[in-house]
């Protein structure tokens, strides 16, 4: 037996690795109240992905462990430990959570990455997403929760039906009968990417028809105000206060948005595209959600063009032919004047929420070059733009 134990945030994991049975279970409640002693006022979660047997001995350790923490939860449980648990009684006293199923992905084709996972496809009839954050569970959870909601209202969108893990990691599996990613599109003809462009946008309107009650989703306005706050104090003053006016002037919209809307995240089936990353839904004027498209496409990769190939697999020049292509889509016009005064209003949110980052991040390489950058075009954009609205 070993025990071995992490902390994060206000959770202490004590993982058990081996047997408790009655040759060690008086020592493994030591080492366990000996670890809850110096990580006082943490929440406990036994993980037992590696527990192999628990004796009514062991039992009787998790029962003490159970009056001294009152909200006591046992996860990763594998299917032969959970029945004696279920057997005892004790599933009715603690929660207690079974072992999700393990699957590899080595060998799989790999989809598209984005900030929160990977996505890969692991046969003709699903895909998995792999989550980069160790302690997943809950965000898997609520973007599960967003996928049911986002399908209520009438999105077109994948539900992922199942939790698996994959090596230390947590993943998810959908439902995708031959399915392709719209960046696979792109990638397969980056001359004409009209048809790639058509399901993107589609896809795009039928998200901002759709309006949400108060408190269902964020508010992206709040977030961008949020992130105005921040960079202010690294703007000359008079930059700041024009950036802050602006957010504040934008009114506040119900409208339905993605959030993270970009070709890795838009799939096609029979013909009809649908949504596989559901994580960040919210709602707010469009602006916002142009704002981060715009840097999916052109802001992060704009000082180092490789990326955009690292990111989607296709080249940067396709990037930006391909957002003026969607703009012109979403807004319904040919007209570069008009689609150049959106784009302007969408650059300063994006500009302002690479700004934030870059700051946030002074330990990376690139992050003084893209302060100086975002710097450089907010300065620009803010003596030109009177307002976010369009």
């Amino acid at each position: 037996m070993e025990i071995t134990y992490r902390v994060d945030k206000d959770i202490l994991y004590i993982a058990i690795d081996g047997r408790i049975d009655a040759s060690n279970a008086g020592a493994a409640e030591e080492q366990i109240f000996a670890i809850r002693n110096e990580n006082p006022g943490k929440h406990t979660v036994i993980d037992a992905d590696k527990l192999a047997y628990i004796s009514s001995a062991g039992l009787r350790v998790i029962l003490r462990l159970r009056k001294a923490e009152p909200k006591l939860a046992i996860i990763n449980v594998a299917a032969d430990v959970y029945e004696v648990f279920d057997m005892t009684g004790f599933t009715d006293m603690v929660t207690v959570e079974k072992a999700y199923p393990r699957m590899s992905v080595e060998g799989c084709e790999f989809i598209a990455k984005g900030a929160n996972g990977a996505v890969y496809r692991y046969d003709d009839e699903t895909i998995i997403k792999t989550y980069f954050a160790k302690d997943a569970l809950p965000e898997i959870k609520q973007e599960r929760e967003n996928a049911r909601r986002a399908f209520i209202l009438g999105i077109n969108t994948a539900i992922p039906y199942g939790i698996v893990r994959v090596g230390d990691l947590y993943g998810t599996i959908t439902e995708l009968l031959n399915a392709v990613s719209v960046t696979k599109l792109i990638r397969q003809n980056t001359e004409d990417m009209s048809l790639a462009a058509k399901y993107y946008i589609d896809m795009l309107k039928s998200i901002h028809v759709i309006k949400v009650e108060d408190g269902e989703v964020p508010d992206m306005k709040e977030t961008a105000l949020a992130w105005a706050n921040f960079v202010a104090p690294h703007l000359p003053e008079d930059q700041a206060k024009k950036l802050r006016a602006l957010v504040e002037a934008v009114p506040k919209q119900n409208t339905l948005m993605h959030g993270d809307y970009h070709t890795n995240n838009i799939m096609v089936q029979n013909g009809e595209p649908l949504l596989i990353d559901m994580d960040t839904l919210c709602m707010g004027h469009p602006v916002f959600e142009l704002g981060s498209m715009f840097n999916a496409f052109i802001g992060y990769s704009e000082l180092d063009h490789q990326v955009t190939m690292n990111f989607f697999g296709y080249p940067h020049e396709a990037a930006e032919k391909f957002w003026d292509m969607s703009l012109k889509l979403y807004l319904g016009t040919e007209d570069d004047a008009v689609c150049q005064a959106v784009a302007e209003k969408a650059m300063i949110i994006g500009y302002t929420r690479m700004l934030r980052r870059a700051i946030r991040r002074p330990h990376e390489a690139e992050s003084p070059a893209k302060i100086a950058r975002c710097k450089e075009m907010l300065g620009i954009l803010l003596n030109k733009v009177d307002t976010l609205v369009f």
